[in-house]
């Protein structure tokens, strides 16, 4: 049986030596360690970009819910996520509004995504929902387009 690899260098190799070269494997070993976790953690990042945000009296997820009189049951989001290659990350640059009540046609929605701290990143507005019957979705552009990886709260206010 063969000796391990440590050891096949280290029999030759003063005590210094085995010191630096033990030294040597441990700090590879942590490295690469730490590039692994590094890895899953950005890959969990990027999945994390596609979720969606349910805001409603019951759920108020990461949102702010401000429920307007035509709409009592609340709304969700889902957010259109593009890849900015000069930026090497993904912008949300419009969200869909669901789940919104027909009623509400002719008022004002606006949108707003937030950092953790509150500051805004990005907001749309729509002046004049105009919900064909049957349908309760409407997309939001934003301006200017949210960085997907700082998004952290959204408002939804449907005003008039």
């Amino acid at each position: 049986m063969l000796p391990p690899s440590s050891a096949l260098l280290s029999s030759s190799l003063t005590e210094p030596d085995q010191n630096m070269v033990t030294t040597m494997f441990r700090r590879s070993r942590r490295q690469a360690m730490f590039a692994l976790a590094l890895g899953i953690v950005g890959v969990g990042g990027v999945l994390a970009s596609a979720a969606s945000l349910n805001i409603a009296n019951s759920t108020l997820g990461a949102g702010t819910t401000v429920i307007a009189s035509c709409d009592t049951n609340g709304v969700t989001l889902d957010y259109n996520n593009t890849y900015v290659t000069s930026a090497g990350r993904y912008d949300t640059t419009s969200v869909v509004v669901n789940g919104l009540n027909n009623v509400c046609n002719g008022k004002r929605l606006d949108l707003t995504l937030k950092r953790n701290t509150g500051v805004v990143l990005g907001s749309g507005s729509i002046l004049s929902l105009s919900l064909p019957i049957g349908t309760t979705s409407a997309m939001v552009t934003l301006t200017p387009a949210a960085n997907a990886n700082l998004v952290r709260g959204a408002a939804v206010v449907i005003s008039g």
